[in-house]
Formats: C-alpha cells, sequence, structure tokens
C-alpha cells in the first residue's frame, strides 16, 4: 500500500488524527519538505509519529518514484507532504503511476493555503488561476495575474519557499516594465499573508508601497493576493484589517 499523507498548514500539530493513523501504519515513511515550507523537521514528525521519518528532496522523490512505488507493492510506504498532499502535479503523478503498476493508494488530506487565505474575506470562488512566483517563473506568474483581472478574478500568487512578500512585491513591480502598465504599481492594493495558521501569522491589506515597509510580513512561508473585482462585503473585510 501507498500512503500519501497531508502534514497540514504549519508544522506537526497540524496532522489529522487519519493522517497520524496512516503513518503509524508505514513501514518506510519519507517526507519532502520542497512543496511548501513547513516549520518543522523529520525529528519532530519521528517523534510525533513514533516511526523513523526519512527526509527526500523533491528531485530525489521524482528520480526516485518508481523504486518507491516498488517498495510499496511488498510494504507499507508513505510520502508526507506538507500542505493537502494533492495540490502538487508531482504527487498527483505518483498516485496515477503507482496504479497502472498495480500498487494500492491511499490519500489523506489536510489543511492548505488554498483554503485558508479565505482568512483574508476574499471569496474563494472568486480565485482565478493560482500562480507560483520565483525569479525563473517571474513573467509567467505577472500573465497570469493579468489574465485574471482581465475576468474580475482574484490571484493568489505563491512565494517560492525562501522569498519574503517584500521581496515579491519587488519583483512584481519591477515586471510592470515588460508587461501591461498600470496593473501593479506602487500604488496598486494587495493583500499579502505569511506563517497562515501558525503564531506569526499576518494578513494585511495595503498599497504595495506600505506592506513593503511592514515588518509583520517578513516571516515565511508567505503569499500574495492580487485582487480582482471586490464585492462590497469583501472591500469592507479587507478595510477591517
Amino acid at each position: 500500500m501507498l500512503y500519501l499523507i497531508s502534514l497540514g498548514l504549519f508544522d506537526e500539530k497540524d496532522m489529522s488524527l487519519k493522517a497520524v493513523e496512516a503513518a503509524k501504519e508505514c513501514d518506510l515513511l519519507y517526507v519532502e519538505f520542497y512543496t511548501t515550507g513547513m516549520h518543522t523537521t523529520k525529528e519532530r514528525l519521528s517523534s510525533t509519529i513514533g516511526k523513523e521519518v526519512i527526509e527526500i528532496s523533491r528531485s530525489g522523490l521524482e528520480e526516485r518514484s518508481d523504486a518507491i512505488i516498488k517498495q510499496a507493492q511488498l510494504k507499507n510506504v508513505g510520502i508526507m507532504v506538507g500542505g493537502d498532499i494533492l495540490s502538487a502535479t508531482t504527487h498527483i503523478s505518483i498516485l496515477l503511476d503507482a496504479r497502472k503498476m498495480g500498487v494500492k493508494t491511499e490519500v489523506v488530506h489536510g489543511s492548505s493555503v488554498m483554503a485558508a487565505v479565505a482568512k483574508t474575506g476574499l471569496q474563494l470562488y472568486k480565485l482565478g488561476r493560482t500562480v507560483t512566483l520565483t525569479n525563473e517563473s517571474a513573467m509567467s506568474c505577472y500573465e497570469g495575474i493579468v489574465n485574471n483581472r482581465k475576468m474580475g478574478l482574484h490571484t493568489l500568487v505563491l512565494l517560492d519557499i525562501p522569498m519574503t512578500v517584500s521581496e515579491g512585491l519587488a519583483i512584481l513591480v519591477g515586471l510592470e516594465e515588460k508587461g501591461e502598465k498600470g496593473i501593479i504599481t506602487g500604488e496598486t492594493k494587495l493583500v499579502a499573508a505569511c506563517q497562515l495558521g501558525g503564531p506569526g501569522e499576518a494578513i494585511r491589506y495595503g498599497t504595495i508601497k506600505k506592506l513593503q515597509g511592514d515588518k509583520s510580513l517578513e516571516k515565511r512561508p508567505a503569499v500574495i493576493i492580487v485582487p480582482g473585482e471586490l464585492h462590497f462585503f469583501e472591500k469592507e473585510y479587507l478595510e477591517s484589517l
């Protein structure tokens, strides 16, 4: 059996009872910290579960997925990932490959930033395509924001794990010169959040200039939301932030 186990939003305390029970059923446990920045370690996970947890890199998981699936033909194997494990295409691919190889699978879902951003007051059904901002994907991210804005939709911008809100905002403002004018300037009002679900949680709404100077947004992991057309209730809630 191959278990795909979600760790939840922030640290090992966000694991559901079902996740802990599934992990305890496993003979081998792997954890991958690349997909989302978790505030935990393999040692703390091992202590919570009562079994050794092996840390594996994203590339290692992708390159060794066939070998891990073959292990699951003989033993109970678990792959643990922060957030909800099926939010990333790599893990959906592993699920598909396991089914092709005749390996039984079980998915244990968990809390994710994709739902936690509702704490901003923005309505989830008005989110357009979610984008990830890295130095390499910056222009593609910007184009996703532009396209969502044209449809009146909000854009959830997931920041690269090492990136702070201020660094992400600087990149987006810099792209204005290459893209369509007036979409993101220093006076554009955005939503920024960091460490959702954790003790250092901060959610702020304001102009980019204001957000860049907000010291409470220096923690990671972090996200930015570029609002589309705001319902009056959404606007009222944002103003309360």
